[in-house]
């Protein structure tokens, strides 16, 4: 049998023992011993307890869950040596690899693959959700629903059931009863208890309904300060071999970092003109004068003063320094401040730039200037606008308990101001024309749980070279170098077909345009792939601020033999602001001339994104497919690359990885099929490039501006 398989896109794209008889006597009394206290109301103050994973996958005990998920944010891997008691006098060992993602509050997935010679290999998703609405100190238990070996099709679903479960704490001891469907796992009452000795070590015990367990688990502290936790479980089986031990040893990790800061910053003093009034604001307390501030003087057009004017000189030469190309600086009406740039540098998230640029902005204003206005370009076009009073933004980096105020007055749209009037800098800031960049990052192709072999993986060296040319216009070209690879990819063996030499993947040249506020269209053409020519383009269309967004995707190739390959994709994204969640979906023909629908569900936790995929398409050997996945995508690149000149080496700001599982068709095994739902997307996308990964939005940056004041802290004030 097989499981499914991990893999990164396409280089060119951005793709049973019998139970002893004394277990029925140890289940009715282990039972009646969980039932009765989960009834009664306990007055005893409750511990903290780790949830942590148990050796199924999903958070609980040894063999069963419990009615609580793994913390939002937070990740568990896991290594087990246990053998299902169903099979395990057809196996000598068992290895299992296991997954656990708190993807919200009350809600968390995971993955298992496992490997039993003589018995199988599989893999599968897990499911939990936690009952909300019901407070942690609460006289009620907690409640939990959950699904186990989400793959589907008879005999694939060899650890397959569905449960409930309830969890109560008293004190240092928690007790867990469930009830589960099966037939593979759980099929009937379960339940069990943990102890809490100390802070790291606890006492557990469960029933699975075939077996009882006994064990013991360690949590450490955080490993050398950072908030990781390693996590060890040992079990023995009160029904089979006692004192016969299994393993399970693992870390918990976050799934990414935020970047906030509460502490107060330093600014250094603002150049000022001294023969201007000062402006009365909480950051500046007013002079004690008898008469009242005058106040100041409006600009006229082609005028501005000494040391207004060397204020600005000032800034432009700091974000020079700092990397920022395209400066447009500049004032208008003598109180508002423009500031046009670009950032190359902070490719991780572009509201490190806008924190940095906000921050020395402020640092840098004479008292004159009672407005900010800052603007991003990506391929110098005007992306997105920010403006706020400089009063309160300047109060905001000083102390961040001035938030609230900052969102009161900020506005943030794609609309860019008009600017009639304005009075910029003879001198512009560093052009971005003819400067290039070159990312290195690894292509990863894997094949999990085949009939061939449990693991294969093919790592490559995948150069990508951007060189700006004229407004929106840039040439990109890819290159894919293998470097390592398992046995199964060598010459005569199963996947060597999968394995090529040194190549080229891809040379294009790609025009960006924005005819209006959210209406942008990419439009490429060249070698789309290292045997074809042709096209390559999309469009997308962002309402309410970026709350809703349409898109279209196009792609037409012909190859070497003169064959043709043409795909058409339409998709609509919503977007949940307060939970940084998108929810997609995108129908039509995919890049394998499949037809049919992709779901995806995707959160972002800091600049790491987790998403939750399902696909159901026709494909060219006319039979249907279903699939679900899970793939991550981070930055492979420092928060602050180094400098576009005159040549930037750098990571990637988003590398992907996506495991999928085809939902077998009943009566059938889930093998690795044709490859479906992938989108004709070269990483050189829109939403990549021009809105930081689909995160240039109104609702992003309000709910994000702590990032931007971290910023500032980090690599601002004086740093470069």
């Amino acid at each position: 049998m097989s499981g499914g398989h991990l893999s990164q896109m396409p280089p060119f794209f951005y793709d049973e023992a019998p139970m002893f008889s004394c277990a029925k006597s140890v289940k009715h009394s282990f039972l009646a011993a969980l039932l009765l206290p989960l009834l009664t109301i306990s007055w005893a103050a409750a511990a903290d307890f780790h949830n942590a994973i148990s050796l199924q996958g999903f958070t609980g005990l040894l063999n069963t869950p419990n009615a609580y998920v793994t913390e939002e944010g937070k990740g568990y891997a896991l290594y087990s040596n246990q053998e299902e008691n169903k099979w395990r006098a057809r196996t000598p060992h068992q290895d299992n690899y296991l997954l656990s993602l708190g993807l919200y509050d009350h809600v968390e997935i995971g993955g298992r693959f496992f490997d039993a010679p003589g018995a199988g290999r599989d893999l599968s998703f897990n499911g939990k959700l936690q009952i909300p609405f019901i407070p942690r100190d609460s006289l009620l238990p907690q409640f939990a629903v959950g699904v186990q070996d989400i793959s589907g099709g008879k005999g694939a679903n060899l650890l397959r059931t569905y449960y409930g479960v309830a969890s109560k704490d008293f004190w240092r001891l928690r007790l867990s009863l469930g009830y589960g469907t099966g037939p593979q796992r759980m099929e009937g009452l379960f339940g069990g208890a943990e102890f809490k000795a100390c802070d790291w070590f606890y006492l557990v015990g469960d029933y699975d309904t075939r077996e009882t367990n006994l064990g013991a688990r360690i949590v450490t502290p955080h490993l050398f300060g950072y908030p990781v936790n390693l996590h060890v479980t040992v079990k023995t089986s009160v029904d089979y071999h006692p004192g016969s031990f299994e393993i399970g040893a693992g870390l918990q990790f976050p799934l990414g970092y935020t970047h906030h800061s509460t502490t107060p910053i330093e600014l250094p003093p603002p150049v000022r003109d001294e023969a201007l009034p000062r402006e009365t604001s909480p950051s500046h307390p007013p002079a004690q004068a008898t008469s009242p501030v005058p106040p100041p003087p409006q600009e006229k057009e082609g005028e501005r003063s000494p040391g207004v004017t060397a204020g600005l000189l000032s800034l432009q030469r700091k974000l020079v320094d700092q990397g920022f190309q395209n400066l447009r600086i500049g004032t208008m009406g003598g109180s508002l401040l423009i500031v046009e740039f670009e950032n190359s540098r902070f490719n991780q998230n572009e509201l490190d730039a806008f924190g940095v640029v906000a921050g020395m902005a402020v640092a840098e204003l004479p008292d004159s200037i009672r407005e900010l206005r800052l603007i991003s370009k990506k391929k110098n076009i005007r992306m997105l606008q920010l403006s706020a009073p400089a009063a309160p933004l300047r109060d905001f980096y000083r102390d961040a308990a001035s938030l609230g105020e900052l969102q009161a007055v900020l506005t943030v749209s794609e609309t860019i101001g008009d600017d009639a009037g304005a009075t910029y800098l003879e001198e512009r800031g560093d052009s971005s024309l003819l400067r290039s960049s070159l990312v290195l990052y690894p292509g990863l192709k894997t094949y999990l749980g085949t009939e061939v072999a449990p693991f294969d993986y093919l790592l490559s060296l995948d150069p990508e070279l951007y060189l700006n040319l004229w407004k929106g216009a840039v040439v990109n070209a890819l290159w894919d170098i293998p470097l390592l690879w398992s046995d199964n990819f060598d010459d005569g063996n199963r996947f060597r077909s999968d394995r090529h030499e040194s190549r080229m993947e891809r040379l294009m040249l790609f025009q960006a345009i924005k005819p209006a506020p959210g209406i942008m269209a990419l439009f490429g053409g060249g070698m789309v792939t290292h045997d074809a020519y042709g096209t390559a383009n999309e469009a997308v269309w962002l309402l309410d601020e970026g709350r809703h967004r349409f898109r279209v995707m196009q792609l037409f190739t012909v190859d070497d033999d003169d064959r043709r390959r043409e795909s058409y994709l339409g998709g609509y994204r919503y977007y949940h602001a307060p939970l940084e969640t998108y929810l997609e979906a995108t129908a039509g023909k995919f890049w394998s001339q499949d037809t049919g629908v992709m779901l995806e569900l995707k959160r972002f936790f800091g600049d790491t994104a987790l998403t939750v995929y399902y696909k159901n398409s026709s494909a060219e050997d006319h039979q249907n497919h279903q699939a679900v996945g899970l793939q991550v995508s981070l930055p492979l690149t420092p928060r602050r690359d180094m400098s576009q000149s005159p040549v930037q080496i750098r990571g990637s700001e988003e590398w992907s990885y996506s495991q999928e599982s085809e939902i077998a068709k009943k009566g059938s095994w889930n093998y690795i099929g044709t490859s479906t739902g992938i989108k004709p997307v070269t990483p050189y996308n829109i939403g990549r490039v021009f809105y930081n990964r689909d995160r240039l939005t109104e609702g992003y940056v309000r709910e994000n501006l702590l990032r931007m004041r971290d910023a500032y802290r980090t690599y601002g004030a004086g740093n470069r």
